[in-house]
C-alpha cells in the first residue's frame, strides 16, 4: 500500500546529504536571526521605518543577479568549492556585524552594506545547495530531500525571528550576532565534509 506521507529519513548510504541538511538547517536559524536583528538595529538608530525598508530594498537586485550567476558558477566550478567560499563570505559578514555591535558603532550604512553581502552570499549558497542535492541522492529519494529542506526552511523562518526578538531585548545586538556566528559553525561542518562535486559533462 502506498505511504500517505513522503518518507523523511534518508538511508544510511547518504551520510553526505544528512550532513548537508543538518548543518545548514542549524545555520539557517542564525541567518534569519541576523536578518531580523539588522532591521531592529537600523530602526534603533534613526527611528525610521523607511530606513528599515531600505535594508531589503538595497539587497533585492544584487540578490537576484547573483542568484542567477550562481547557476553558471555551479556549472563551471566544483560546487563544494563554490559553497565553501560563499559560506566563508557570509560568515565574515556576520562576524563584522558582531564586531560593529560590540564596539557600539551606530552608523546605518555599514549595516546596509553587510545586509547586501549577506543576501548575496545566501542567494549563492542556496542555489548551490539545491544543485548539489541531486548529486547526493538517488532519484527516488529526491522528494524526501525536498521535504526535509522545506521543513528546515520553515523551522528557520519560525525560530530565527523569535529568537532574535528575545536576544535583542534581553542581551543586546552584540550577543545576538555572536549567536549567529556560533551557529554558522554547524553549516561549515556540513559543507567541508562533502565530497568533490566537479561539473559533469561539458562546462
Amino acid at each position: 500500500r502506498p505511504r500517505p506521507l513522503v518518507p523523511l529519513h534518508p538511508p544510511p548510504s547518504t551520510p553526505a546529504f544528512a550532513r548537508l541538511w543538518i548543518g545548514p538547517a542549524v545555520s539557517a536559524i542564525g541567518a534569519q536571526l541576523t536578518l531580523v536583528a539588522i532591521g531592529l538595529q537600523v530602526y534603533d538608530i534613526p527611528r525610521s521605518p523607511f530606513a528599515v525598508a531600505l535594508v531589503s530594498g538595497f539587497a533585492l537586485v544584487p540578490m537576484i543577479v547573483f542568484g542567477i550567476y550562481a547557476g553558471m558558477l555551479n556549472d563551471y566550478f566544483d560546487r563544494r568549492v563554490v559553497l565553501i567560499w560563499s559560506a566563508v563570505a557570509s560568515w565574515a559578514s556576520s562576524v563584522a556585524l558582531a564586531v560593529l555591535a560590540w564596539l557600539q558603532i551606530d552608523f546605518v550604512w555599514p549595516l546596509y552594506v553587510l545586509a547586501v553581502v549577506g543576501a548575496v552570499t545566501a542567494s549563492i549558497s542556496g542555489t548551490t545547495r539545491f544543485s548539489i542535492i541531486p548529486r547526493l541522492l538517488p532519484a527516488n529519494l529526491l522528494p524526501a530531500g525536498s521535504a526535509l529542506n522545506g521543513i528546515a526552511f520553515g523551522t528557520a523562518l519560525t525560530v530565527g525571528p523569535a529568537l532574535a526578538g528575545v536576544l535583542v531585548a534581553v542581551a543586546g545586538f552584540g550577543w545576538t550576532y555572536t549567536v549567529d556566528v556560533v551557529l554558522f559553525v554547524a553549516g561549515f561542518l556540513g559543507i567541508v565534509t562533502l565530497p568533490g562535486l566537479r561539473p559533469e559533462g561539458q562546462t
